[in-house]
């Protein structure tokens, strides 16, 4: 059983003009891939709507665990309104919740910070994991390469019910946002990075289409990411296997 409360129904049916707004300019595309950057365990929906209220979102969370960890918000901050998803013995409910931006406290959210050294030793590690060729002058083109083979073994058998061309234009576009993602997360430049070919997809596609291919965007990021800690707890384990050999 779905149960959905009161002005959930409200702010679904506004993300998807948030949504169609997102695709129309590269911008604003920009905009809504750097905040998935850092909060790619919040849903699109709600990176969507939170976005609408506040433009300078990184990090959200209650007012009960600001509380629980002693820190205050801000005079005059409103709360933010998301959608919360919880599973009940019945089946799953869907509710309004009230959130408030780092950026609305006095907490400091110390951002970690990678070298190029660091992220090209991961990259390549990951890389060799998966079998794909590594370019040891080309972190943006190795992370294209991951990217591409994460989004062709996440998805659904299914491409025969596709029309090929459409259905490879959209994985581009997938796999070209998550790069931009996974790339502002590891403080490469993405300065001159285009991203109108992936605006330019989703010309005249529907709602549901676009929803589609943001949800793969968090997808991909997602697991790109969880892939990327795992090399680093491979590449702690071989260094230090490797100092202990030194030692003895």
């Amino acid at each position: 059983m779905i149960i959905i409360e009161d002005g959930v129904q409200e702010l679904i049916d506004s993300t998807n003009e948030l949504t169609k707004e997102t695709f129309e300019n590269p911008k604003k595309m920009r905009e809504f891939l750097k905040t998935l950057s850092d909060m790619y365990n919040t849903s699109y929906n709600n990176i969507l709507l939170l976005k609408s209220q506040r433009e300078d979102i990184n990090f959200i969370a209650s007012k009960e665990d600001l509380e629980k960890y002693n820190y205050n918000i801000k005079d005059g901050e409103e709360p933010l309104k998301i959608i919360k998803r919880i599973k009940t013995e019945e089946g799953v409910k869907f509710k309004i919740a009230e959130v408030f931006d780092v950026s609305q406290t006095d907490a400091i959210r110390n951002k970690k910070v990678y070298d190029k050294e660091y992220v090209d030793k991961m990259l390549k590690g990951m890389c060799e994991r998966r079998g794909l060729y590594y370019d040891p002058n080309n972190q943006m083109l190795n992370i294209e390469s991951i990217v591409g083979d994460i989004s062709q073994n996440t998805r659904q058998p299914n491409i025969l019910k596709y029309d090929v061309d459409k259905y490879a234009r959209k994985c581009q576009a997938e796999v070209t946002a998550t790069v931009f993602v996974v790339a502002k997360k590891l403080n490469i430049n993405t300065r001159n990075y285009n991203l109108k070919d992936v605006c330019q997809w989703g010309i005249e596609k529907d709602t549901k289409t676009l929803k589609e291919c943001l949800k793969n965007m968090q997808k991909f990021t997602n697991y790109f990411v969880k892939d990327f800690e795992s090399q680093e707890k491979i590449y702690k384990i071989q260094s230090e296997k490797e100092e202990t050999e030194e030692f003895e």
